[in-house]
């Protein structure tokens, strides 16, 4: 970078290297150049230094002799984003991180001398400061985190030589570290191993009383059982190891927030008065840890409802933010939250992981898959995590690792002794001094002019920030009152919650006095609003939860949010909070208001549901579907839906996107309170979205509640639906045995009730299952019934895709004409509809075709017009399996490197989709290519991984090309006897599977085996 003269040219470069491949928002980046404050002309500015970097990065590219390809190094453009294209070896820190990446690896399988053989290749790459020279506060934070991975490669190189005796060489870098870091454990405990392996006893010795003195004066706190195990062993004769514990995993250098993820807030949202000695304990040691990259331990805020833990939590996890740059997460665990128990620690973790960033596709559904993968993003993630309102450490003891990554704080009203490894912070109520700020601070002190009337009211209040703020901003929507007179009508106790225990009472009080100061009508909303069972509700849904015109609501909902008696946190989103909501539904059952509450759920039910529907037909027309039942129907339903302005797939998708959660929960409230047919009708209409998100455990719940209500009320037709809705999910899943289960009721239903379009339907998904499992045979006798059907009822659009289906089963049975006729009979049909996604994947099937008949110039001509449809046209995924393909048809080795970029971006892709078979089909075309530029010991490296990954998944079809391509790899070798035993098995598959073309592959390389070893036969 030194090359760029511009401080600000040099810092984009880096922001966008340090995240190449990842699209950064222009106000990410403006907030990288500009330090969070960025000036009214900053896109301008960026745009300015994206041109003349870009012109930069194409004569780089000239000046090393190479001419512009679609792999040269360049930004590019998205929607309000930029990206850096490059391979991420250009890229200094990510080769130090990759190679350190691989050492672990190597070491955690006992490849000691290897791993040390790659940590010096990797140190040899750490030149000097990260970034030198660059200005600002991201520039530094990002040198502090890059120095924390340095650290962690330094740590582990030194473990490795640790376990290999060189004691002595390791003395002189331990000390100096010790010297950086005092307090630091790891490395007093690798000097005390060192000291002690070097024959130097008493200097061994001598490290441990002066780090106790050191954590003691520093931290308050002793040493760890590590380090204290260590000790004794030395002071009882004992031999010493290595310590067992790794160091921690790479550390990501401030990424922009993940897709899915919570983005940090730019401020801790309610007010934080006083409270200096609780946060001081709440972040003293993690402040320590960051600094030092120690162990940051669980915080636990405790105390009685209303006094402010998650104001608190939310404050800290703002201030320690930049120290723990990986990612933000706020969290409501429920324990509290009216009409839904608390969430599961499973939901928990399914939360968490998802606002992590992690791909809805990867996360398991066994719980301990589930429960192991959520402790090691906590241990590994260097991100702020707030678990709002825990009901119990079981709760979260199953999630959490022994020693996180993350800065982890709990709220919760009960005390959580039980809660692991955890550091108990309690909340008392506020002092005077602070109530009164707190007061103040709210109405402003023109109107804070009596501080004995205000000492008076806080009192009152119970010294409560909640109950001080819902009194305070009240004050202040009043003008015309005076402190004597809110004091005087505070002083007005009438009653408590009684769901609510004694610790809860000031609060009731502030609610009480809230709720009888609003209008009859204000009154009404207030406690309809708190029938609502979701996260939090939209302008329209509450519309139709009051049963009123939109205008009307939008004035109700302000006047409620004027008082605190209901919150904003988005535009047009309103949240009551949970002691709120359990007041109002207090207020529905003291008045005898079951009945209004249950009518109100019912126009809510109705409204989502129609919602829904529309936005689902909008987004997915073609889709096989029920039509919504009359029952629904409710009066100013249409003026409703047409108020929402459902008219666009963009406005579909982000009804949709906003909705999901409050309709998933919907659903189970409806099930619980006396509606589950309208849950089932939800579960339908909401399976398209759920498939197409990868949301396949919601899909999975819903699909199955479904079934069995419809069962239980003897609805055959419907039940039909319910089934083959969850058998599609379970086959998405990859779970093909219950698929296959659920699919088979679904048909036997679907014909017994004689609708065609179901038992197509039926068909066509249990087909794709029993191709997955190897059935050929009886999966093209399915996808043929199916296309009669569809025929029969003149349905263009899904006779196309039972052909398409078709093609598929008669191009693994070898049958390649037949295949080409069905996919020339689908393509047109498809063109006629104008969906370049399915023709896409048609025009790659017939690329395909030709690629198996060995007419490599056709297949390649197919498969390059398919790369070059404009960007967005076609899904990711999709594109990644063209890129194999195309790959398939290239030139080696003359056109290796491109052969490898293709592998490795296909395979980035569907390892980020968990797509098992197509990252083991990946893995055998690389292994193929190797292979070819006669590099068969990497060829069989490939082959191996991809049969171990299609034996997981059971794709019989892939690992049948996996033992073919290591056979062919070891008979290059010389194992000839390996081969031909990976040969006979891949036969003996691939003719149970009807696969003809890789029988005679197989058949015709142990034909060659034979002819080597016997040339005269």
């Amino acid at each position: 970078m030194s090359a760029i003269p511009s401080d600000q040219r040099r810092r984009l470069l880096a922001a966008l290297a340090l995240d190449v491949g990842r699209p950064l928002s222009h106000e990410t980046l403006a907030n990288r150049l500009w330090d969070e404050e960025p000036p009214p002309s900053a896109v301008a500015s960026i745009y300015s230094a994206v041109s003349r970097m870009r012109k930069q990065l194409r004569m780089a590219v000239a000046e090393e002799g190479h001419g512009p390809s679609r792999d040269s190094p360049d930004i590019k453009s998205g929607s309000h984003t930029y990206t850096l294209h490059a391979d991420r070896q250009l890229i200094d820190y990510w080769r130090f991180v990759d190679l350190s990446r691989h050492a672990r690896q190597l070491a955690e399988n006992g490849e000691d001398v290897q791993a040390r053989t790659v940590l010096g290749r990797a140190e040899e790459i750490w030149r000097g400061e990260p970034l030198a020279g660059l200005p600002g506060s991201w520039a530094q934070s990002t040198r502090a985190t890059m120095a924390d991975q340095r650290l962690a490669t330094t740590l582990l190189r030194i473990e490795i030589d640790l376990r290999l005796g060189r004691f002595g060489e390791t003395v002189p870098e331990l000390t100096a570290l010790r010297e950086e870091r005092p307090t630091d454990e790891r490395v007093a405990a690798h000097l005390l191993v060192a000291l002690h392996g070097a024959g130097r006893p008493a200097e061994a010795l001598a490290v441990y009383p002066i780090v106790v003195r050191r954590l003691r004066a520093d931290l308050g706190t002793g040493p760890g059982e590590t380090l204290t195990r260590l000790h004794e062993r030395m002071l009882a004769g004992d031999p010493l190891t290595a310590p067992a514990g790794r160091t921690p995993a790479t550390v990501r250098p401030s990424p922009a927030p993940r897709a899915g993820a919570t983005p940090p807030p730019a401020s801790s949202g309610r007010r934080l008065i006083g409270r200096r000695d609780d946060l001081r304990r709440l972040l003293g040691g993690s402040e320590e840890a960051a600094e030092h990259g120690g162990v940051v331990t669980v915080s636990a805020i405790l105390g009685m409802a209303g006094v402010g833990k998650t104001t608190l939590a939310l404050h800290a996890a703002h201030l320690m933010r930049g120290r723990f740059p990986e990612g933000y997460v706020h969290l409501n665990l429920g324990a509290h939250a009216v009409n839904q128990s608390p969430l599961s620690p499973q939901a928990v973790a399914t939360a968490l992981l998802r606002r992590l960033g992690v791909p809805a596709t990867t996360i398991p559904l066994d719980n301990e898959e589930l429960f192991a993968l959520c402790a090691e993003v906590l241990a590994t993630r260097r991100a702020v995590v707030v678990l709002d309102d825990a009901a119990a450490a079981a709760q979260l003891r199953p999630l959490l690792p022994p020693v996180p990554a993350a800065l982890i704080l709990v709220t919760s009203r009960r005390r959580l002794a039980e809660l692991p490894g955890s550091r108990p912070v309690f909340l008392d109520i506020l002092s005077v001094d602070d109530a009164v700020a707190l007061f103040t601070s709210v109405v402003g002190r023109e109107r804070a002019d009596d501080r004995s009337r205000i000492v008076e009211i806080v009192d009152r209040c119970g010294l409560l920030p909640l109950a001080i703020e819902i009194a305070a901003s009240r004050f202040k929507a009043r003008p015309s009152w005076t402190l004597g007179h809110l004091a005087l009508r505070l002083s007005r106790k009438t009653g408590r919650l009684a769901e609510i225990r004694h610790d809860t009472e000031s609060v009731a009080r502030a609610f009480e006095m809230s709720y009888r100061s609003l209008s009859a009508e204000q009154q009404e909303a207030f406690r309809l609003l708190g029938a609502h069972p979701g996260p939090d509700i939209g302008l329209h849904a509450a519309a139709a939860l009051l049963g009123r015109p939109v205008d009307e609501t939008d004035h109700l909902l302000e006047a409620l949010l004027h008082c605190h008696l209901v919150q904003e946190n988005s535009p047009e989103r309103y949240q009551l909070h949970d002691l709120l909501r359990e007041y109002a539904l207090a207020l529905m059952r003291d008045e005898g208001a079951e009945e209004e509450a249950d009518a109100a759920l019912r126009r809510l039910l109705g409204f989502m549901l129609h919602a829904a529907d529309q936005a689902d037909r909008l987004l997915y027309p073609r889709r096989s579907r029920l039509p919504l039942p009359a029952f629904s129907q409710l009066p100013g339903m249409e003026t409703l839906l047409y108020d929402l302005d459902l008219d666009s797939h963009e406005s579909a998708r982000n009804w949709l996107d906003t909705e999901q959660a409050a309709l998933a929960t919907l659903a189970s409230h409806a099930r619980a309170t006396g509606h589950p047919e309208a849950a089932a009708w939800l579960a339908h209409v909401l399976a398209g979205r759920l498939d197409a998100q990868a949301y396949w455990s919601e899909a999975h719940d819903l699909h199955r509640a479904a079934a069995a209500y419809w069962r239980s009320v003897a609805n055959d037709h419907c039940e039909a639906r319910a089934l083959i809705d969850l058998g599609a999910t379970l086959a998405n899943a990859s779970r093909y045995p219950a698929a296959f289960e659920a699919l088979d009721r679904g048909l036997t239903l679907a014909r017994t009730e004689q609708d065609p379009d179901a038992t197509a339907e039926a068909l066509s998904i249990l087909g794709r299952v029993l191709w997955h499992r190897g059935a050929m045979a009886r999966s093209l006798a399915l996808q043929e019934e199916a296309l009669h059907i569809r025929r029969a009822h003149g349905d263009r659009w899904n006779t196309a895709r039972c052909l398409v289906n078709i093609g598929i089963v008669q191009r693994s049975l070898g049958h390649h004409e037949m295949a080409l006729s069905a996919y020339e009979g689908a393509l047109p049909l498809a063109r006629h509809f104008q969906d370049r996604t399915f023709e896409m994947r048609i025009l790659n099937n017939i690329g395909d075709l030709h690629l198996a008949a060995g007419s490599l110039k056709a297949a390649r001509s197919r498969f390059e017009q398919v790369i070059a449809f404009p960007t967005g046209t076609i899904s990711t995924f999709d594109l990644a399996v063209v890129k194999i393909n195309l790959a398939a048809t290239l030139s080696i080795p003359e056109e290796l490197d491109r052969s490898l970029t293709l592998h490795r971006q296909a395979l980035t892709v569907f390892r980020s989709l968990s797509a098992i078979k197509h990252e083991a089909a990946a893995l055998n075309g690389l292994g193929h290519a190797l292979h070819s530029a006669g590099r068969p010991a990497d060829a069989r490296d490939q082959h191996a991984i991809a049969l171990e990954l299609a034996r997981s998944a059971g794709t019989a079809h892939e690992e049948a090309a996996a033992l073919y391509g290591l056979a062919r790899a070891e008979a290059t070798l010389g194992a000839q006897a390996e081969a031909v035993g990976h040969l006979s098995s891949s036969i003996s598959l691939s003719e149970r599977l009807g696969a003809a073309d890789q029988a005679a592959l197989a058949r015709k390389a142990m034909a060659d085996i034979d002819a080597t070893e016997n040339p005269e036969g």
